[in-house]
């Protein structure tokens, strides 16, 4: 945010007028979000759309210097502690062939969700537009940097507890969680800037975060090697103003 209020002082003063550029897609694809308004922005309510506005003399948004965010908050969230469940899964444990449960086959690895914690947006691109009139301007957001956001977690994990993570995610959490994301470039939004204000636009790539653990079932049934971790997955794309 520090860079962000430097490189607005440097043009106090200077009305961003728009240019007649024509967006670089001119609809958003399936994958794209609508865009998410921050509770106090600087906006005229209920002008904020996902459909470019066609105004010519619409304020431009401006590329914002500096580094961008990982884990910027998206409006709205909410953490939500999950229904405690035993430690081992019913899944891993074959009670037919073992009712006894003195063996549960092979040793295999599992993970749990134990929180669904606040999603974050992982910024790509970052923008803004300041109006200096005393009037109510139109503005264009248009997304001009792309990037790369893949799942991860808190401490090192293999190939096979990514894949754990992201199927239990996707089942339990977010059905449109991915492995990897890229950011699309052309993307637009548009809306009104009060008089007097400045308005931020984020574009990035949504972050689906929870907490658990990984562990291991083994042979006689006992759970070990438990590692509780952070984890977050990317989901879906799109604008945050603010």
């Amino acid at each position: 945010m520090s860079d962000r209020i430097r490189f607005v002082a440097s043009v106090a003063g200077v009305l961003l007028l728009g240019g007649t550029s024509p967006a670089l897609a001119a609809d958003f694809p399936d994958d794209v979000a609508e865009p998410l308004v921050a509770e106090g922005a600087p906006v005229v309510p209920g002008t904020v759309t996902s459909h470019p506005t066609n105004n010519p003399e619409a304020l431009e948004g401006v590329d914002v210097t500096g580094e961008l965010e990982e884990d910027a908050p998206l409006p709205g969230e909410t953490e939500i502690d999950l229904a405690p469940e035993p430690i081992i899964p019913d899944k891993l444990r074959d009670t037919d062939a073992y009712p006894d449960g003195d063996y549960c086959g092979p040793p295999t690895n599992f993970v749990k969700i134990t929180k669904n914690t606040k999603n974050t947006m992982a910024i790509k691109y970052s923008t803004f537009v300041q109006n200096n009139t005393s009037t109510t301007k139109e503005f264009r957001f248009t997304s001009k940097k792309s990037g790369t956001t893949t799942i991860g977690a808190s401490v090192t994990i293999g190939s096979e507890f990514k894949t754990l993570w992201l199927a239990k995610i996707k089942v339990d959490v977010q059905a449109s969680a991915q492995k990897s994301w890229t950011s699309e470039l052309g993307i637009e939004t548009s809306g009104k800037v009060k008089a007097h204000s400045t308005v931020y636009g984020d574009y990035g790539i949504k972050k689906e975060n929870v907490y658990g653990y990984t562990a291991t079932l083994y042979s006689n049934c006992q759970v070990g090697n438990v590692t509780y971790m952070d984890v977050h997955a990317p989901y879906r794309e799109g604008w945050v103003v603010s």
